[in-house]
């Protein structure tokens, strides 16, 4: 399990490696996208991140800009992420969405 997933499961068992409490990183994990209010939401554009830091600083960093840590918007799109214990990484996943991409232009 990489660091990113580790530090928001530590928070999710109770822990506050981010400063965030289960129960608030539950109401951030239940937003609705169909019906949040956009203006509520952080433009990830507008995060800014020391890449020099280690992991967990860096997660430190963003869980403090962001409103959300998992609902978000880029411009006027709402974004939603979420974490899986097991499975493939973003590498796979990302490799996976691009050969598909590929196959339908071919």
């Amino acid at each position: 399990m990489n660091r990113f997933k580790q530090q928001f499961y530590a928070a999710r068992k109770g822990e506050k490696p981010l400063g965030l409490t289960k129960e608030r990183l539950e109401e951030m994990a239940a937003v609705d996208v169909r019906t949040v209010d956009i203006s509520t939401l952080t433009d990830l554009r507008d995060i800014e991140i020391d890449t020099s830091l280690p992991v967990p600083k860096k997660l430190d960093a963003f869980a403090r800009q962001a409103n959300n840590v998992y609902v978000n918007r880029i411009g006027d799109y709402v974004v939603k992420v979420r974490f899986q214990e097991n499975g493939a990484g973003i590498d796979e996943k990302m490799a996976e969405y691009l050969q598909r991409l590929s196959e339908i232009h071919i």
